[in-house]
């Protein structure tokens, strides 16, 4: 009975050994996913810091070409306001033309 019972806890304690091993391994495989996880974010964070760079150098250059600009005419500077006012002109045209029409029809009658 004893070597049976000795058989049974030496059979526990290799089961251990190996629960320890894979526990171990996981451990390694978790440090190593890790690692790779802070490199990827001072890899991220190195990235965001030259965008950051790069923005401002191009924000820069936009201010250097728009000093260069040559100035605009008065009446060409706000060019909704005259993009409006010539909506407003084609949308006057067909009723001038159609009051002058109306007028002439009137008259022949």
């Amino acid at each position: 009975m004893k070597s049976t019972s000795n058989s049974g806890i030496l059979d526990i304690i290799e089961y251990q050994k190996e629960q320890i091993k894979d526990l171990q391994n996981t451990k390694d495989e978790q440090f190593k996913q890790l690692s790779n996880m802070q490199n990827l974010l001072d890899q991220q964070q190195r990235q965001a810091l030259q965008d950051k760079k790069v923005l401002e150098e191009y924000k820069e250059e936009i201010k250097g070409l728009k000093s260069l600009m040559v100035p605009v005419r008065e009446d060409e500077k706000d060019p909704i306001a005259q993009q409006s006012k010539d909506i407003d002109n084609i949308k006057e045209e067909p009723h001038k033309k159609n009051k002058k029409w109306w007028h002439f029809g009137r008259n022949v009658k």
